[in-house]
């Protein structure tokens, strides 16, 4: 038996697909009229990362992107579709609402339900099942804020910028990364538990909630009271995300990881629907990309990672070798393959591989990074097998810069999939990674 919470009934017009060699397939479906908002018509100069030359093109390809983004990181054997609009959303001349997105559906006790008696959004439903539930319906609803490119009295002096990938120049915001944001949202990152009344949708836990503890009760949400529940959504900095999958990757956070491993969510002392609790804490260094607010230079450390807590198939990186280029190390004959982004308090870029008279500064073990200029060293990262007889032993991964420019290091295992990630947040000089236990022998 399956029971279904209806959020939302909507029309399906044109549509794209992004599929981008992942296994989940995202249909956009394209629900505004000739001439106006993903269709709009007005000349526009491409852009980093973006070809259109129509505002309406420059949309539709920052959406395509977004959608990509979450296909090449979720699998799923069954189409998930987005019904997408650009709207007037609510603006002042310093707030408004940039877009907002959800499931149309919750379904509880469907076919292969991982837990009874607890709502599951509705992509992750199909997806679980092994069948499209409601085929009638999309799965995800979408709205952005059209205000920007024609309001001057909306957010003055900021516009939306179309470019994907790279800096988001000064005075403008990221269409691309709102629509990645609101997408997860409709994925299944949020709770439907009322912030101020703490009551639960129709009387059932929501699989969200289930990873939701008060670290000053000790208690999970759904073993709390209404009043507890409520309480606890304002409770900033003991609203904790317990799940396996975020601890194992909380490691990579300066700020807003409690020593359990447990994350910080977003629990401000007055209640804020459509905010609290369905975001991660402020308080993270470096930003995620699921924070209440958008910033310049989101990173996804946690977010895949709760996709998976709540029972996403999260791709597993690719086995096989690893190829060398001017931003990807390869150490161990191959075996590890190191890749460094660099952050300021304004733009972001992938570091480089050192290079001295055309030799990169380069071996089995190390490699050596700069991120502004070719002559100029900030990091090196090391792979030392440390591999014995003992069934303990494992491969090391250390990190030393000379730099207080922010940096991320991602070091995978091409043989198991297994990724390690390690961060340092701007303005703040280097740390020293030693981490011992990084990565399994043989």
């Amino acid at each position: 038996m399956r029971r279904g919470l209806a959020i939302g009934v909507l029309s399906l017009l044109p549509w794209l697909t992004a599929a981008a060699g992942g296994a989940a397939t995202l249909t956009i479906l394209n629900a505004d009229g000739t001439g106006e908002g993903f269709n709009d018509p007005t000349p526009r100069a491409p852009v980093l990362g973006n070809t259109g030359t129509t505002l309406g093109q420059q949309r539709l390809n920052a959406f395509t992107a977004a959608a990509a983004y979450w296909s090449n990181r979720l699998s799923s054997s069954v189409p998930i579709t987005v019904h997408a609009q650009i709207n007037p959303l609510p603006c002042t001349p310093v707030s408004g609402i940039l877009g907002s997105a959800g499931p149309t559906n919750f379904f509880a006790n469907f076919p292969n339900s991982p837990r009874t008696d607890t709502w599951y959004p509705s992509a992750l439903a199909n997806t679980l099942s092994g069948a499209d539930l409601e085929p009638s319906s999309p799965e995800i609803a979408a709205q952005f804020s059209g205000l920007l490119d024609s309001d001057p009295n909306c957010l003055t002096g900021i516009d939306w910028w179309y470019g994907i990938g790279g800096a988001t120049p000064a005075g403008t915001l990221s269409f691309y990364q709102v629509i990645v944001h609101e997408i997860a949202h409709g994925l299944g990152f949020l709770a439907i538990v009322d912030p101020t009344t703490g009551a639960s949708a129709e009387g059932l836990d929501d699989i969200f909630m289930t990873f939701l503890e008060d670290h000053s009760t000790g208690k999970k949400w759904p073993d709390m009271s209404n009043a507890e529940r409520s309480a606890s959504s304002r409770d900033r900095g003991d609203l904790h995300w317990t799940g396996t999958a975020v601890q194992a990757a909380s490691s990579g956070l300066a700020a807003g990881r409690h020593p359990s491993g447990h994350v910080q969510m977003y629990a401000p002392s007055t209640a804020m629907p459509g905010s609290s609790v369905s975001h991660w804490d402020t308080a993270l260094t470096p930003d995620e990309v699921m924070e209440p607010n958008l910033t310049a230079n989101p990173a996804d450390l946690l977010t895949t990672q709760l996709m998976k807590d709540i029972g996403w198939t999260v791709q597993a990186a690719p086995a096989g070798g690893c190829t060398r280029d001017a931003n990807t190390g390869c150490l161990q004959s191959g075996r590890f393959e190191v890749k460094v982004d660099w952050q300021t308090a304004t733009a972001q870029g992938p570091a480089q591989v050192m290079s001295f008279g055309d030799q990169r500064t380069e071996n089995d073990e190390s490699v050596f990074w700069w991120f502004f200029g070719a002559n100029n060293f900030e990091l090196g990262v090391k792979v030392l097998k440390a591999c014995s007889t003992n069934p303990n032993s494992k491969h090391w991964v250390f990190v030393s810069g000379l730099t207080n420019q922010g940096w991320t290091v991602r070091v995978r295992d091409t043989q198991t999939g297994a990724i390690k990630t390690y961060s340092n947040p701007v303005n703040q000089l280097s740390k020293t990674v030693s981490d011992t236990s990084a990565f399994s022998c043989p």
